[in-house]
């Protein structure tokens, strides 16, 4: 497949909808025209002589995907500010991947900030060919409030975008969710770059999910493990889930009772994607069995290798647990200004992740937690998450979460907390102590 830029761009006399966002519908020709108005907008007011990132910070995704095109096509760095940023992540994410040049909705008292209408005001002009030495430029959750920015070749994530393609069989006719306005890398960009057609819904509630569905003839629903937590709420009618074709949960494991409700209740196959930032696309569940659909994040997808390697950095055999280790044409190549957390992940060609699983006798990939989660209960690690699946086996709990306490003598201590439905007593030696009166 050809580039992102170029992909998209074969498309640029194309009439048939690109976007279809709540309140407008854009274009394939439009979409293009736009972005290459940006692209000669950018180009007369960036310094060819100086690498300077342009910092995307737009809600609306048209706008946002418009000008990473154009950034690319002029063969520039570009990072899409995720609306989640604090202040303080905000600075730490400038300036990982200084020097920028911010492009926001609005003029913003921020030096080398645009406002877009500027931008777009500006004369025509055309997208540039240069997107081979573009860059990606995303950002972790920052759970320490230090994001770090992680560094891809737009030349690695078109290929990874090509190989999800193939996987899942995405078609130009296919009509593709997208759960927010954010640039994924798993719904938005492949359904593009396969000439297919993406559609914004609102999560708001199950109902308005699956009317949503069925309104904008839905055929591969896209989404993550909470659009699918909301959307098992309530069994969809047959009529709602009549057009698609295919589920994709993406961004995290969909947990395995909420992936045998959804597919129960629509008789479909849930097919869960692995990725990171770090790594691109991994895996790809492609299996015929339900119990593995649920269970099971998919096996490698074509040229990427999964090794799972003990803590002495061994690589462990079928169905025994260690780190996820990924290598890849498609992985991304360092954290950005920061030598230290480069050297610990990106080893010798490898992405060393934080994940933990095993593979089993067939090449699945199974995820049983991270090991920066675990709790350590005095000589023991305990992986929450798979506390967590336990506990959701139970009739009664809808659903669960897992953290660790301090704790005088054990350091820490596992400590459950649960939804619950109907009327559960909980029962301490034979007699109960707390009645939990649940939503139902």
């Amino acid at each position: 497949m050809a580039n992102i830029v170029e992909a998209i761009a074969e498309h640029d006399r194309d009439g048939r909808p690109a976007i279809i966002g709540d309140l407008h519908t854009t274009s394939y020709q439009e979409l293009v025209e736009l972005a290459g108005r940006l692209a000669g907008s950018l180009e007369r007011r960036l310094d060819s002589d100086k690498d300077v990132c342009l910092v995307v910070s737009h809600p609306g995704l048209v706008e946002s995907l418009a000008l990473t095109l154009a950034g690319w096509s002029l063969g520039r760095r570009v990072a899409v500010l995720p609306p989640y940023l604090k202040e303080r992540e905000l600075d730490h994410a400038l300036a990982a991947c200084s020097p920028t040049l911010m492009v926001s909705d609005s003029s913003m008292d921020v030096p080398d900030s645009i406002d877009f209408g500027t931008l777009v005001d500006a004369p025509p002009g055309r997208l540039g060919g240069a997107a081979s030495e573009a860059r990606l430029q995303t950002f972790t959750s920052g759970t320490t409030g230090k994001p770090k920015c992680v560094d891809r070749p737009v030349s690695r994530l078109s290929d990874d975008i090509e190989q999800l393609v193939l996987a899942t069989g995405i078609k130009p006719k296919d009509r593709v969710t997208a759960m927010t306005t954010a640039l994924s890398t798993t719904s938005v960009l492949p359904a593009l770059c396969a000439g297919a057609t993406v559609v914004t819904i609102p999560l708001t509630s199950p109902g308005q999910f699956w009317k949503s569905i069925s309104g904008n003839s839905i055929t591969v629903i896209s989404g993550t493990p909470y659009a699918y937590e909301l959307a098992a709420r309530r069994k969809p009618d047959p009529a709602e889930v009549a057009s698609v074709r295919l589920m994709l949960t993406t961004s995290a494991r969909l947990r395995p009772v909420t992936a045998r409700k959804i597919m129960d209740d629509t008789g479909l196959p849930v097919r869960n994607i692995l990725c990171s930032s770090e790594s691109g696309h991994i895996a790809y569940n492609d299996s015929d069995d339900r119990e593995r659909l649920a269970t099971s994040v998919g096996r490698p997808l074509p040229g990427v290798q999964v090794e799972i390697r003990g803590e002495d950095g061994s690589v462990l055999g079928a169905r025994e647990a260690g780190r996820i280790c990924v290598k890849s044409p498609y992985t991304a190549v360092q954290y950005r200004n920061n030598p230290d957390e480069t050297a610990a992940v990106f080893r010798d060609g490898w992405v060393v992740s934080t994940d933990v699983g095993y593979l089993d006798e067939e090449g699945y990939l199974y995820l049983t937690g991270r090991n920066d989660h675990k709790i350590h209960f005095g000589a023991a690690k305990l992986d929450p998450q798979e506390i967590e699946d336990v506990l959701l086996t139970h009739p009664a709990v809808d659903d669960a979460i897992v953290v660790g306490e301090d704790h005088d003598r054990l350091g820490q201590i596992p400590v459950a907390r649960v939804v619950v439905s109907g009327l559960f007593a909980m029962n301490v030696g034979g007699q109960p102590r707390h009645v939990i009166e649940g939503d139902g």
